[in-house]
């Protein structure tokens, strides 16, 4: 592990009312509260200082963290931990002194889970820097964040903290999990692991396999990168040979001699043969790598026994960091097949030859103007393609899309949301739409995503169909117009459909704010009851009756409506309103929950 000059972060800077403040300003509002219930806006000032005071006198004993099994795309499931609101806390403080120092020692080539790096930083990497690239290695770490050996880990933290703060970090990685199904499932995840979900646990990761960054790029990349420039082929430096016929030319008439040369460079480029070096010097070799959190790539220029032999060395070098391979998903694939997929990207390399004209003719000679002068452009550069295939299986699965007997996919309505005011319908829609148009700013074919939007925008419309009992899409577009516009009593717009007008090709990467993220960018804005197998809908960050601020402890109240609110005797005269305007939950604090089960409202 490579060293940094500075002193070690210590104990007492983390503890500190100051930081422990930091930690909670870290932590995120209004989420689904760990084992012991409390939330963010429980804990006050005093709250803090006990914390400060346990943490002090070395009394602070974290809670095990609710885990929940969350499905993964390609079938599967991975468990998040969630921890006690006070251990988030604790957590956030040491991030807060702990992020800039390792940022200090991380690599370039590490872009997961970084302040300011997003996944289009690492998909840019590629773009520009990986050139004519023959194989794609990718080694599959299995289950890596569950398997991190805490001893290893332990110890490469100690060149960061003093000891007691490698003590409390130890503390935090041995509380483990705790399966509200199953209470006593706790052992397995005691002794290797660093919870998913934990605000450390990412940075614990970029530092557990910054060993393995270091391995690739200070042995593998200086042991496989060979030669400096490929040698340039025999055809390309003898396209200015000149022939007896030609010599005779040029002595009979020397102004010709440029326009003849510009003529025979034009014949060379004509022939298709674009690259002007050696693609298969044997002397030449090109290693390079990327690393998104535990998902990392090489693209390698040489032999394909070469990249058997980097993969193995990949795979030993994991062994030796107590981490596995997983052999099914690991593979070496050739550049140019359809199908590797990194990042939520289709990346495949090929050569894409054009002729194109110079710009800017200088000669002075009236002669060689008349000949154009051609030049060869060889794109090798990465193509990226939007997965439209997994896309529309993702829409099918959350039920948003539904596959017809053809094969076929068309949108159906997303019954979840019609609880929903239409505002809030359409705003749901709109993100999802924004978040994928925002992700995939960086593809080639962006029309490709036409069919995904298409399917999108007919299910908000029989979304809305559904809630106005409308029958069809037809309807309400006729209602709504094309892009669903929503307006208020007083026939304000208050929501439109985000649809975009082109989906013209343009290679716009979102590096600025390094805050495009993949794994959300399908996600329907839905809360889930963590750890339940039943799913409700969080309809406001507030208490929805009428005067109430309330934000915390929120529940939702469910209405089972009948054909007409007149034959519903037992109804408070709320929620008559609320099914006039055909709410079927809200989102109510405990106390005016409460109050309306007993009909003791009556506004």
């Amino acid at each position: 592990m490579e060293k940094i000059e500075t002193s070690k972060i210590t104990y007492k800077e983390v503890i500190c009312i100051e930081n422990l403040e930091k930690g909670l300003e870290r932590t995120k509002k209004n989420v689904t509260p760990g084992i012991d219930g409390e939330t963010k806006a429980e804990i006050t000032k005093s709250r803090l200082q006990k914390l400060h005071e346990e943490l002090n006198s070395q009394t602070y004993q974290p809670k095990p963290s609710k885990k929940v099994a969350i499905p993964k795309p390609d079938g599967g499931v991975r468990h998040l931990g969630i921890a006690s609101q006070i251990d988030k806390v604790v957590q956030g403080a040491i991030l807060t002194i702990l992020e800039p120092i390792l940022e200090k020692t991380f690599k370039k080539e590490s872009f997961g889970f970084r302040p300011g790096i997003g996944c289009h930083n690492a998909l840019k990497h590629i773009k520009y820097q990986w050139k004519a690239i023959t194989w794609i290695i990718n080694v599959d770490i299995k289950k890596c964040f569950d398997k991190i050996n805490h001893e290893l880990l332990l110890k490469k933290l100690e060149n960061f903290c003093d000891q007691p703060l490698v003590e409390l970090i130890r503390k935090l990685l041995k509380a483990g999990y705790v399966d509200i199904h199953n209470l006593n499932d706790r052992a397995e995840y005691v002794e290797i692991g660093t919870p998913q979900g934990s605000l450390i646990s990412p940075i614990l990761c970029n530092l557990y396999l910054h060993e393995l960054d270091e391995f690739v790029l200070e042995t593998l990349v200086k042991e496989y990168n060979k030669g400096t420039n490929r040698p340039k082929i025999p055809e390309y430096s003898k396209r200015y040979t000149l022939n007896a016929v030609d010599k005779t030319l040029i002595e009979t008439y020397p102004n010709l001699k440029k326009a003849l040369m510009r003529a025979k460079h034009n014949e060379f480029v004509k022939s298709g043969r674009f690259s002007a070096t050696d693609g298969q010097d044997p002397e030449y070799r090109r290693l390079h790598y990327v690393r998104y959190a535990d998902d990392f790539i090489l693209g390698f220029i040489g032999p394909k026994k070469e990249a058997e032999d980097i993969a193995k060395e990949i795979k030993a070098k994991l062994l030796d960091m107590k981490l596995e391979a997983n052999e099914d998903k690991s593979k070496i694939y050739h550049s140019s097949e359809n199908g590797i997929k990194y990042l939520g990207m289709y990346i495949r390399f090929f050569t894409h030859n054009k002729i194109v004209t110079r710009e800017n003719e200088t000669s002075d000679s009236d002669i060689t103007r008349q000949i154009n002068a051609n030049k060869q452009q060889a794109v090798n550069t990465a193509h990226f393609r939007a997965p439209i295939d997994r896309m529309l299986k993702k829409l099918t699965d959350k039920g948003i899309a539904k596959a017809r007997e053809d094969g076929s996919i068309r949108g159906t309505a997303y019954i979840k949301l019609s609880m929903l005011e239409d505002g809030k319908i359409v705003s749901r829609f709109s993100a999802i739409i924004r978040g994928i148009l925002n992700y995939y700013s960086c593809i080639n074919h962006r029309s490709d995503l036409w069919k995904v939007f298409a399917i999108l925008r007919k299910s908000c419309a029989l979304t809305l169909a559904h809630k106005h009992k409308m029958g069809s899409a037809a309807r309400v577009y006729a209602k709504f117009g094309p892009n669903l516009r929503i307006k208020n009593t007083a026939g304000e717009t208050i929501q439109v459909l985000e649809y975009p007008k082109s989906l013209k090709t343009k290679i716009d990467f979102k590096t600025r704010s390094g805050s495009i993220q993949y794994p959300a960018i399908m996600d329907i804005e839905i809360d889930k009851v963590e750890g339940s197998h039943k799913t409700n809908l969080k309809t406001s960050d507030k208490c929805e009756y009428e005067g109430c601020e309330e934000t915390g402890n929120l529940e939702s109240h469910h209405i089972n409506p009948m054909s007409s609110i007149s034959k519903r005797k037992d109804l408070t005269a709320f929620e008559k309103a609320l099914l006039q305007r055909k709410r079927k939950v809200v989102m109510l604090c405990k106390k005016h929950h409460n109050l309306v089960h007993k009909k003791r409202i009556l506004k």
